[in-house]
């Protein structure tokens, strides 16, 4: 997901604060969207901005693992995501952990900028991410292991939860009433983690030990639904007015293209998880009628998401062609792309129908190729800036 890059530029890059696209600011007015004007954003320092790529590590090892029946290699490669995705949430959490131990403002200054709020969300979905493969992985492999296993899960599911409605509803509120500059793409960052939730806390419903424990679960679960979908809706439909009609996408955030379909997928996911536990609380002659809804739903969704998909593809297309710089929003490339991988697998059970599970194994191909793209252009870009930070106090000094 595109988050905002650190406020100035290293030495030798030619990136201004003007050029990030996430700070609320109109690149569009001063240079064409794909002038190539920007070689190198300045990296972020450890923080929620990071956190795309927990939960881009976190889906791919889910659905691997998910549809390894129909990949090979991809249960193994499932267990060394998981591996890299717990090693990610603990790096990031601790270099954050210290940063706010030695500048306790640091932890209030994310929470005032208006564009790292917004990547409050990330952390959400890389929690939740992280839950659900583990429960996903584990057991899979270590079927001694599982009882624990669900117990993480459930353990982040109330962390991410809770942080995913905070971040959702705090961050609308911010946009209510004052002027938070040009709407973007990324604004939808806060406002997708209650989906998340929703669908993995429909697959944490059989794992509580009683009948109104599963009942609450199911019913926050829909909550959740309907609070992300309908914030999406006026979050994103802004969001696309502007990029079509009134500013293009910035070069810089080119990938963000992509952060919608997080929506479009997550929701298609959630919609045949939660029918799927829904129907043991209702009459038997109205289960049916869930599947149903949740398939008219799921065919609604993926059908308004092709266009959507095409647009996303071509901003990123023009991002690479034009040199768009390497930030940690390149991860944009991984989640949303995950969620329709999920929405589709989910539709081919609902439904039946074997072409949404092709599609759903070529969608998780195209996954795992952004992953490895985005994982070799992390590893790059962030040696490049510990060699660049070791040599500049040498070069200061000569």
């Amino acid at each position: 997901m595109n988050a905002p890059a650190a406020p100035s530029a290293r030495p030798g890059t030619t990136a201004s604060r003007t050029a990030d696209p996430s700070r609320g600011q109109n690149s569009s007015r001063s240079a064409p969207a794909t002038k190539r004007t920007v070689t190198s954003l300045p990296l972020p320092p450890a923080g929620p901005q990071w956190y795309g790529s927990l939960m881009g590590t976190g889906i791919a090892a889910t659905l691997t693992q998910t549809l390894g029946g129909d990949l090979p290699g991809a249960r193994g490669l499932a267990v060394a995501l998981l591996v890299v995705g717990w090693c990610v949430f603990v790096g990031l959490t601790a270099a954050f952990a210290a940063r706010i131990a030695r500048r306790p403002a640091v932890l209030a200054q994310t929470i005032r900028d208006l564009p790292v709020l917004a990547t409050w969300g990330m952390v959400s979905m890389g929690i939740l991410a992280l839950g659900s493969a583990t429960a996903t992985v584990v057991p899979a492999h270590w079927p001694s292991l599982a009882s624990p296993a669900w117990v993480v899960d459930g353990v982040l599911w109330s962390v991410g939860t809770v942080l995913g409605i905070l971040t959702a509803l705090g961050f609308a509120v911010r946009l209510i009433g004052r002027d938070v500059g040009a709407p973007t793409t990324t604004w939808g960052l806060p406002i997708v983690p209650p989906m998340v939730s929703a669908t993995t806390g429909a697959a944490l419903v059989p794992h509580l030990a009683t009948r109104p424990a599963q009942l609450l679960l199911v019913i926050v679960a829909v909550a959740c639904f309907f609070l992300a979908l309908v914030l999406g809706m006026v979050v994103f439909a802004v969001a696309y007015h502007h990029h079509w009609r009134v500013a293009p996408l910035p070069l810089t955030a080119s990938t963000s293209a992509w952060i919608p379909l997080g929506v479009v997928g997550q929701s298609t996911a959630a919609a045949q998880a939660l029918a799927v536990q829904a129907q043991h609380f209702v009459l038997p002659e109205d289960a049916g009628t869930l599947t149903w809804l949740a398939n008219l739903y799921g065919t609604v969704m993926l059908t308004l998401g092709v266009p959507l998909i095409a647009w996303a593809t071509v901003m990123t297309l023009r991002g690479f062609r034009n040199g768009m710089p390497f930030s940690p929003g390149w991860w944009a490339l991984t989640f949303p792309v995950g969620t329709v991988c999920l929405g589709l697998h989910g539709m081919a059970g609902g439904t039946g129908i074997r072409a949404f599970g092709i599609a759903s194994d070529v969608v998780c191909l195209m996954l795992l190729f952004n992953w490895a793209l985005c994982g070799v252009a992390t590893v790059r870009a962030v040696r490049a800036h510990t060699v660049g930070t070791s040599r500049a106090p040498v070069a200061a000094r000569g």
